[in-house]
């Protein structure tokens, strides 16, 4: 006779494993690629670049090494000469950092002072409305005060009513 395999919570059963991710995540990783920014976008294609030159230049050397010694001269004086600008566009692509960083810290100055000023526009407008508001409701209750307690009353009225309701349907 065969015998009976054990089954157990601990034991996983393979057969209802997914056999790929969701599709879900699959669709947000392909999402996420497609949201590079500009900046990231340019530094790839500047890291693939200098790969491209580092493998070039190895290959270069390895090549080299049997040259007769005018062409390695040659070869050297191209290096020194790219080194000199590989370094002037190190020092443009740093000076242009740090001008990109001063323009963002002035633009940051500029709208946080704004949004103060309108802030305190705003706290200002409101303090006068609700003062303008307390005036009007005192004048009211001043000149109709009959009116205002039996409003009052009514407005209590419905309060108590509406909570009561809300009371009684949230115990059902």
């Amino acid at each position: 006779m065969a015998e009976r395999s054990h089954r157990s919570s601990d034991l996983p059963n393979f057969d209802t494993y997914p056999a790929s991710p969701p599709v879900e995540h699959i669709d947000r990783l392909r999402e996420r690629e497609k949201h590079h920014t500009q900046l990231e976008q340019r530094a790839a294609e500047l890291g693939a670049a200098a790969g491209k030159v580092v493998y070039m230049v190895r290959r270069a050397r390895s090549g080299a090494k049997n040259l007769p010694d005018p062409v390695l001269d040659r070869l050297g004086g191209l290096a020194e000469e790219a080194r000199v600008r590989a370094e002037h566009l190190r020092t443009t692509a740093a000076e242009r950092a740090r001008h990109l960083v001063q323009l963002a810290r002035e633009k940051t100055a500029e709208i946080t002072y704004r949004a103060r000023e309108e802030s305190r526009k705003l706290g200002q407008q409101a303090k006068s409305n609700y003062a303008v508001t307390r005036r009007r409701a005192d004048e009211v209750a001043h000149d109709y005060p009959v009116h205002v307690a039996l409003a009052a009353g009514v407005a209590g009225f419905l309060i108590g009513v509406s909570l009561r309701l809300w009371r009684s349907n949230r115990a059902h």
